[in-house]
């Protein structure tokens, strides 16, 4: 199972210079946003794209929790959304597990192969799984709107990232961020504290290879 630990680790606030084969990087903790999730069940997706509509199999009570991005900038490149992070509490992550959907697993994976959701429009973000519930029954009209602003939002956005309210009388939003080189597929990771309770939830965007 491919997994980049100098990467993850960076949210336990281990480091904030990585080495790259750009040279070294200094990482950067933005936070992007506060995610509200209704029902604690998450899904990480392209907002654009959104082919991947079910949310993870791990669960969360339901709340209010912050969403960092972790953006990396090397001398003689521009910046780059390094990871997105759902952050459940302060504890370090010690222990780190692929975030899958219900019914995969990553048994038999080779160390160089992952599952993760699929980028065609250079944006990840996190929702809860009733915001998708309501973009699912929005009309072509509504979706275009929808995606115009998403653009806007990200565009306007020094950090390339935003909060974005979708129901206003309930408050529920996602949270959106650049993805690293923009296209591909990319894998995120629940992390565990040391009592097994679930700190955070990270997708790496594969900006610093393994």
């Amino acid at each position: 199972m491919y997994i980049n630990f100098d990467v993850l680790n960076i949210t336990n606030g281990n480091t904030k210079m990585i080495d790259t084969e750009f040279g070294r990087m200094q990482i950067e903790r933005i936070e992007a946003g506060k995610l509200k999730l209704s029902t604690g069940r998450i899904i990480a997706t392209d907002p654009i794209l959104m082919y991947d509509d079910e949310s993870y199999s791990e669960h969360v009570k339901p709340g209010t929790y912050p969403v960092n991005i972790y953006v990396g900038k090397t001398e003689n490149r521009k910046k780059q959304t390094v990871a997105s992070e759902l952050r459940f509490s302060d504890n370090d992550a010690v222990k780190w597990e692929m975030a899958l959907l219900k019914g995969e697993s990553a048994k038999g994976f080779a160390h160089d192969e992952f599952m993760g959701f699929e980028v065609e429009n250079g944006l990840g973000c996190f929702m809860d799984e009733s915001v998708m519930e309501i973009l699912d029954v929005m009309s072509e009209e509504e979706l275009d709107k929808y995606e115009k602003n998403v653009r806007d939002a990200v565009k306007n956005s020094e950090c390339s990232c935003a909060d974005m309210i979708i129901d206003k009388k309930t408050g529920r939003n996602i949270v959106i961020f650049a993805s690293g080189w923009n296209e591909g597929t990319f894998p995120t990771y629940y992390g565990f504290d040391k009592d097994n309770k679930l700190a955070r939830l990270v997708t790496d965007f594969m900006v610093i290879e393994k």
